[in-house]
């Protein structure tokens, strides 16, 4: 059976569930530089391999096989390892360079082990230029302004004890990075490579899964076996489909556009033409599963800064139409004049930035600590012919052939150019990042606010069912970015009910009183947060003797509830005991019709069929997920948390897909909840019975003395008894209820008027 994809022109912004992941900043992270990449020293990594595999991995280049080999990283005096590491070569054209780039694996042989909180090191050889710098430079301003760039630093690489030469160590973008930078990385991460230019090529997620050269132009490097890509589609759509203030409306809810006007813009200022932008090429977008949002990742920075291929002065391109040919993100964002205004600020702050003395000393550091170690690398020399005369003139000179600029004459090119181009405008203050967590009671707020001068001041606007409008004024921030110097703001709405609705905005507004509003409308959060349309209804910690499954095995399990009026499309859904890993399960690709239930044995042989799940549970405790598919980062659907189980007694909801939960001695797995009463409860001497029923007077009585409370069909407890023979109940509205005795029967009634 097959389910036919379609993709909606937008998305209405509508929070309704609980996130339970916890999430402490609205900014981008910027972890600090650390044991690996800190570069006020140069490091040394040595690796030991045998003379077998070394010749092996020289002999086919192209070839990604993992070699075995011992790693250590030494800091003057400090020294860390032996490390059992894999290793091969990295890159594209440079696999047939004589110097090669390295990728340097932790966790081929233990899959858990990271080395300071990373999985992989890619060393880059930087062959095409003669500085070695430009990389690190144009890493180190994606950060200056605040976007989650690599961090890097340069190494000297020996193997078994023989220099190979200076590398620049730059962080390897994978789960980890991710997750490093927004807190979170089960969201679908895709890397995107020539020609990923973002173009509209149909409404199915299929038409973006084609392949150039072997290998996807986008792709999936997290949830790989899932292979959902509607969220990708669903912004390219929405890329093509819209232009002008209507793109605006919609495309912010996809995509965090302020953070791609800065990556945009140093792409420009830095000349790196082998970007998206330029060349449709070496970037990733990550769908934030907090925001919703895609977040813009750059990706190798080799060509850069007057080194050209193209026959293009990249110093003096246009900043307004940069791209060579079509690119929907870049055209169709500067199109919006608010946008256009945003992006022209970041070109006038890193065109400052680059004249300024303090990146000049930058550089001028780092070449003085790599040059003893270039004038002794022979690979340095051996691609371009470049010499240390060479090197020592790279900053102020072009070299030739690819090399039009040196790399401080391209800055200054570069910024005059810009600065004559860029129009006079005032950007009005903005939101780079935001994010709102519901949580039972509460919502948590962070969001990070910016403009081109001090002095703004932020708001949080939120009313609670419809009621008055309060206002949280905020003119000092609760944290600053000591890379970016963006300013973050935190809050959180407190005490609020079971059932209510709360409706928020955020507006910043500048010393000029430009202001700026996010959302354009309000956010809506709806309690109770968890709507279905399924249900985790009843699950088992601890069958023993409740039912067997078809291999007449007796293993825990879970019931799902579609509590909605349409049939629904299983495999759209993902079970899970792991908050941290919401996909280990994936429903059959079958309909769950309305009101019926799926029985998922949670046992940890998916080989016994589709309906056995690859975990199991604990009679101890811990936690059942119920998510929606990795485009939507696995939205939360319904969760339980529980703790030690009783044998042969499961929990389930009071109701069909009802708030309150309790325990069934008699366990109803793949039947209703409400199907538990007094011809099943065999374990009471005498059943329970109400007489009249349906209650037509107000009153109905036992036939013997009950303490216990009255439901109604949502699971909302309505009146509760205590050692009663008889029951008052005139303002009972028309409808069914269930009585549920302290013992654990359970019986329904139905009321009339």
């Amino acid at each position: 059976m097959k389910k036919t994809d379609s993709i909606a022109p937008g998305i209405i912004l509508f929070l309704t569930l609980l996130s339970t992941i916890h999430f402490a900043n609205a900014q981008v992270i910027h972890p600090e530089a650390g044991f690996i990449f800190d570069d006020a020293e140069l490091a040394r990594i040595d690796l030991t391999i045998t003379a077998s595999n070394l010749q092996s991995l020289y002999a086919d280049p192209e070839s990604n096989t993992e070699y075995f080999a011992r790693f250590s990283m030494t800091r003057a005096d400090s020294t860390e390892g032996l490390l059992d590491v894999a290793v091969r070569f990295r890159g594209d054209t440079i696999r047939h360079k004589q110097k090669k780039s390295f990728r340097i694996s932790f966790n081929s042989f233990d899959s858990d082990y990271d080395y300071h909180g990373i999985e992989k090191m890619d060393l880059n050889a930087e062959v095409n230029d003669p500085s070695l710098v430009r990389s690190k430079l144009g890493w180190d301003l994606f950060r200056y302004l605040g976007v989650p760039a690599s961090r890097s630093n340069h190494v000297l690489l020996y193997i078994n004890n023989a220099f190979y030469g200076v590398y620049l160590n730059t962080e390897h973008i994978d789960e980890k990075y991710v997750k490093s930078r927004f807190d979170n990385n089960d969201g679908n991460l895709f890397r995107n490579l020539w020609p990923a230019d973002l173009s509209y090529l149909g409404s199915s997620q299929d038409d973006y899964k084609f392949e150039y050269d072997g290998r996807r132009a986008y792709a999936l490097r997290t949830n790989e076996k899932w292979d959902d890509y509607e969220d990708l589609a669903r912004l390219i759509t929405t890329l093509n489909q819209y232009s002008g203030e209507q793109l605006k409306d919609e495309v912010e809810r996809l995509i965090n556009v302020q953070q791609y006007l800065k990556a945009v813009a140093v792409d420009v200022m830095t000349g790196n033409w082998d970007g998206y932008a330029g060349d449709k090429n070496n970037y990733y977008l990550y769908r934030d599963q907090v925001s919703g949002r895609f977040e813009y990742i750059p990706y190798k920075l080799e060509n850069s800064f007057g080194i050209d291929f193209r026959e293009v002065d990249w110093s003096t391109r246009s900043i307004y139409s940069w791209n060579l040919d079509l690119r929907p993100l870049y055209e169709k964002i500067l199109e919006v004049e608010e946008y256009k205004a945003q992006y022209t600020m970041y070109i006038k702050q890193l065109a400052a930035y680059a004249a300024s003395t303090e990146l000049s000393d930058e550089l001028t550091r780092w070449s003085q600590q790599i040059r003893d170690a270039v004038a002794i690398d022979t690979f340095y020399t051996k691609d371009w012919g470049f010499t240390l005369s060479d090197f020592d003139g790279s900053m102020s000179i072009g070299w030739g052939e690819h090399v039009d600029q040196g790399v401080q004459q391209f800055i200054t090119a570069r910024g005059a150019s810009a600065l004559t181009e860029a129009i006079d405008v005032d950007a009005i203050p903005l939101f780079s990042h935001l994010r709102v967590e519901p949580h039972s009671h509460r919502i948590d707020l962070d969001w990070t606010a910016e403009d081109d001068e001090a002095g703004f001041t932020t708001t949080l606007h939120y009313r609670i069912d419809g009621g008055d409008w309060n206002e949280v004024i905020r003119d000092t921030p609760t944290e600053t970015d000591p890379v970016s110097g963006a300013y973050s703001y935190r809050d959180t709405i407190r005490s609020l009910a079971d059932t209510t609705e709360v409706e928020l905005y955020f507006t910043v507004m500048d010393q000029g009183g430009q202001e700026n509003r996010y959302p354009d409308t309000t956010m809506l959060i709806s309690y109770p947060l968890v709507s279905g349309p399924l249900y985790i209804n009843e699950f088992s910690a601890s069958n023993q003797n409740i039912k067997s499954d078809e291999f007449g095995e007796y293993d825990d399990w879970a019931e799902i509830y579609n509590a909605s009026d349409e049939q629904i499309w299983l495999a759209d859904y993902f079970l899970s005991d792991n908050p941290g890993s919401p996909g280990k399960y994936r429903f059959p690709e079958e309909y769950i019709q309305a009101g019926a239930f799926y029985l998922v044995w949670l046992d940890d042989q998916e080989e016994q069929g589709v309906n056995h799940a690859t975990f199991k549970i604990s009679k101890e405790g811990e936690e059942l997920r119920l998510s929606e598919r990795p485009s939507t980062g696995f939205q939360l659907v319904d969760s339980v948390s529980f703790g030690l189980q009783e044998t042969d007694v499961s929990m389930g909801r009071l109701v069909d897909g009802g708030a309150e939960w309790i325990a069934f001695p008699s366990p109803t797995p793949n039947y209703s909840n409400l199907s538990t009463g007094v011809e099943e409860n065999t374990v009471f001497m005498e059943p329970l019975s109400i007489y009249p029923n349906p209650v037509a007077e107000g009153v109905f009585y036992f036939n013997k003395r009950v303490s216990g409370a009255i439901y109604n069909i949502m699971g909302q407890r309505m009146m509760e008894l205590e050692d009663a023979t008889f029951a008052r109940v005139p303002q009972l509205a028309e409808g069914f209820y269930i009585f549920r005795s302290q013992e654990g029967e359970s019986i329904q009634f139905i009321v009339r008027r």
